[in-house]
């Protein structure tokens, strides 16, 4: 299989796999919270992901130096969720996925100017509709009351541009740090720590006792964890084996967005202004270009 196609198909799978992940965390974060939610969907994930490792046994190198940056990874990626989830809670995950999911863009940019990845001058057009998309989606223009005020930004607006910046950061680290082999058992331990993180937060900040979920619960988090890990895993094996290709990767990944929404708009019932549709298709416009430009 060549470069492009393994770029081109792992970022389908971690467009449909984080697309539809998302949409049903959402009914997941509505029962139980965004943390906990995040604690199972994690933990799970790490056991249906076992038998991969099962077939294709392969340690990293365990160094001082990948230690420390797994440790960062891990906890960046749980500060990530966090706010991702707590947006999703708030907020319509309509408005607030393609908003997150927009975090490409910054990864793209960081990638050209420390990385040397190439940035045409067409790609400055994909930035900019992003851009004007991340803003008009942001907004209900139409409660808008004497000038603009930071009140008026849609709930759970905030929390996902936390995301978008946290991951615009992480995914060219996370890339590069991936060049060093070893990818899957990099990515257990991310949710490993990321499920500690979780429980650590979930019994002295909240001050909250984990227990298994509920029969009721169960299965919409096994769904969600092993949708994520379809998502996780694709993603990261493209960035892996593939070079100079995280813009094709992360661009076609974030377009997830697109499932999230047509998902929420079917079966949320979740209706939007005038401004906010046309932000979307901005975004989702931009994002799709952003690959082939």
């Amino acid at each position: 299989m060549s470069v492009m196609n393994i770029a081109i198909l792992g970022g389908l799978m971690g467009m449909f796999g984080f697309g539809i992940a998302d949409f049903f965390a959402k009914k997941v974060i509505d029962k139980i919270g965004n943390v906990k939610t995040l604690f199972y969907a994690q933990l799970i994930g790490v056991f249906l992901a076992l038998p991969y490792y099962i077939k294709n046994p392969a340690l990293p190198e365990f160094t001082t130096e990948n230690i420390i940056y797994i440790l960062l990874f891990g906890l960046f990626n749980f500060i990530s969720y966090i706010f991702l989830y707590k947006s999703f809670e708030l907020g319509k995950i309509s408005v607030v996925s393609p908003i997150a999911s927009s975090f490409s863009i910054l990864a793209v940019i960081i990638s050209f100017l420390f990385f040397g990845e190439t940035f045409p001058s067409l790609k400055i057009v994909a930035l900019c509709l992003v851009l004007v998309g991340i803003f008009s989606t942001s907004i209900d223009f139409k409660q808008l009351k004497d000038g603009f005020q930071t009140s008026d930004f849609s709930k759970g607006v905030p929390q996902a541009f936390a995301f978008f910046l946290i991951s615009g950061i992480y995914v060219p680290l996370w890339d590069r740090f991936l060049d060093r082999g070893g990818w899957f058992i990099w990515v257990i331990i991310v949710k490993l720590l990321i499920t500690f993180f979780a429980w650590v937060y979930l019994t002295t900040v909240e001050k909250k006792t984990v227990k298994a979920p509920g029969k009721d619960i169960f299965l919409w988090v096994v769904l969600v964890a092993g949708l994520e890990a379809i998502g996780g895993f694709g993603n990261s094996w493209a960035l892996e084996t593939t070079s100079g290709t995280t813009s094709v990767v992360v661009s076609l990944t974030s377009a997830l967005s697109v499932v999230t929404a047509v998902l929420a708009y079917i079966f949320l019932k979740e209706r939007l202004v005038l401004n906010q549709y046309i932000g979307i298709v901005l975004i989702i416009g931009g994002l799709v270009l952003m690959p082939f430009i």
